[in-house]
């Protein structure tokens, strides 16, 4: 429906209305979206790029990866990662809300080793591979961890956030 009347809209207005009637809804709760299928998140991508296609009146058949960088937006993978570790970097640093900041922690060691200065998060032990592995605990653990050292030591939430989107753009 609204590739109907976004003809006659700038883009800069079609980027604003896009966002708060798409973007907005991919991006609610989709720390959730972590453990899902490749199924799922890539009918979600398929949302993202329509929305893209959209706003810059790109046709359907055209690839759309460029077009992504241009908006400054990160595939829906990536967009789960991003909001996955920034919320872990909240709950590690004691910022974000109680039940997240006691889900997760920094591994402290119990004797002094060369990876005592990683800031590398403590990964829970999980009974079940498809249940436990999906939780919030264990995925901001692992990825957290899978991240370079200077973001892990970045204490400062919006530098985190800018260095974060940074690399995961590289990552591409």
């Amino acid at each position: 429906m609204l590739r109907k009347i976004f003809r006659w809209i700038p883009a800069d207005t079609r980027k604003t209305v896009t966002h708060a009637l798409v973007t907005s809804h991919l991006d609610y709760g989709n720390t959730l979206y972590a453990g899902t299928t490749a199924k799922l998140q890539n009918r979600l991508q398929h949302i993202q790029n329509a929305s893209a296609r959209l706003i810059l009146d790109v046709p359907r058949n055209s690839h759309i990866s460029a077009h992504l960088r241009h908006l400054h937006w990160l595939p829906v993978s990536k967009r789960i990662t991003f909001r996955l570790l920034t919320h872990a970097h909240k709950a590690l640093h004691n910022k974000g809300p109680e039940y997240l900041n006691r889900r997760l922690s920094f591994y402290v060691p119990t004797r002094l080793l060369r990876s005592s200065g990683l800031a590398l998060a403590a990964v829970p032990r999980i009974r079940r591979s498809t249940a436990g592995g999906r939780s919030f605990s264990f995925l901001a653990a692992k990825t957290w961890n899978s991240v370079p050292t200077s973001l892990r030591t970045t204490q400062d939430h919006s530098t985190f956030r800018r260095l974060l989107k940074t690399w995961l753009f590289e990552q591409q």
